[in-house]
């Protein structure tokens, strides 16, 4: 359709030009006001956050293959989050990041590096404390003025259910948190715990893909999602993107099929194009991070990750100063209770001799 109303633009523009400009046809000023009205609705789509972020916003990208109106700039760092933003500042960076792209939706996604104590100045805020909870929602607040600035459409998705307990539960302390101040600022809060929890409501690694096939959609670690995964939290987010959040489409896959019929993938120009997904590769969390590096994730990273965030947390939690040390050493005895070790026998701060 495109390619007809160029060549029909081709062919009328130079009559136009003369005195005598004929006037076009009804069917042709049809197609025109079609096209206009197609480009006026299109949707430039940035997805920002985290390795889940990532896997997201891949998925989108495969579940808008078949829709020419849909674009997706897939910017998400895996390393990043609220709680640190000397790792990454999601709110500096977005305007650079939307700079000359007309984006019209942001589709947000991020926590999963969030649950450890956070510098706020030169206090050391404990995970979760009202403290904490206090400067988090700023920093919700200081990504979604930092979109409004730049005339996008928000929707912030909550965090998906987790294997492990203890995670799950932050998970959903923090999506709280940013469900809170989403709404008071007037973006739109998606949730992605409910429809991937099994029929127990409890967590499973299965559920029905974006074809409506009861498939496994996670990995053995509790976090990862499959590409079948990813591409479930695609059609959620283009759905709540297309019908709003309460449509029955978002807990209903089988009704949503109509949007993963493959074509080639729609993606804005470089830099900002998305990289082929390599599928032999499983889970993939993306293609692309924040700064264009191509990136893909293994269950294994995502374990091994999830295992030193934990491992760190617990640190920082038995320190009385939030900051951990390394279990037995002198520095976690200083610490954990305040109280240094006595210096080696013959050292210049030994004063056991002096005392004899």
């Amino acid at each position: 359709m495109r390619k007809f109303l160029f060549a029909l633009l081709v062919l009328v523009s130079p009559a136009l030009a003369q005195d005598q400009a004929p006037v076009l046809g009804s069917e042709a000023t049809d197609a025109l006001q079609q096209l206009s009205q197609s480009i006026s609705d299109g949707k430039r789509i940035l997805v920002i956050g985290d390795q889940m972020a990532g896997g997201m916003g891949a998925g989108i990208t495969r579940m808008a293959e078949n829709d020419d109106t849909i674009q997706v700039a897939n910017r998400f760092n895996e390393s990043s989050g609220l709680v640190r933003p000397e790792i990454y500042d999601w709110a500096a960076a977005i305007p650079k990041m939307a700079e000359g792209k007309d984006f019209t939706t942001a589709v947000v996604l991020m926590g999963l590096n969030d649950r450890r104590d956070m510098r706020n100045g030169d206090q050391i805020l404990k995970f979760n404390s009202p403290e904490w909870v206090s400067a988090y929602k700023q920093r919700v607040d200081g990504v979604i003025e930092a979109l409004l600035a730049q005339h996008m459409q928000i929707f912030w998705m909550g965090e998906p259910p987790m294997g492990d307990p203890s995670l799950d539960a932050d998970m959903q302390a923090l999506s709280t948190y940013q469900k809170e101040r989403a709404v008071a600022k007037g973006a739109t809060f998606i949730d992605l715990r409910a429809p991937l929890l099994g029929p127990d409501g409890q967590y499973t690694e299965r559920g029905l893909d974006d074809t409506g096939t009861d498939r496994r959609l996670r990995e053995s670690d509790g976090v990862t999602f499959f590409k079948q995964g990813n591409n479930r939290l695609g059609q959620i987010a283009l759905a709540a993107l297309q019908n709003g959040p309460a449509a029955p489409t978002v807990a209903d896959p089988a009704a949503t099929v109509a949007l993963s019929a493959p074509a080639a993938v729609v993606a804005l120009s470089a830099p900002a194009a998305v990289a082929a997904v390599d599928t032999n590769q499983s889970p993939i969390f993306g293609q692309q991070d924040a700064n264009g590096t191509s990136i893909t994730k293994t269950g294994t990273d995502m374990m091994a990750a999830v295992a030193v965030d934990s491992a760190s947390k617990q640190a920082d939690q038995s320190s009385i100063i939030g900051i951990g040390a390394a279990k037995g050493s002198n520095a976690e005895t200083l610490f954990t209770t305040g109280i240094a070790a006595p210096a080696p026998a013959g050292r210049f701060d030994d004063f056991t001799a002096s005392e004899n």
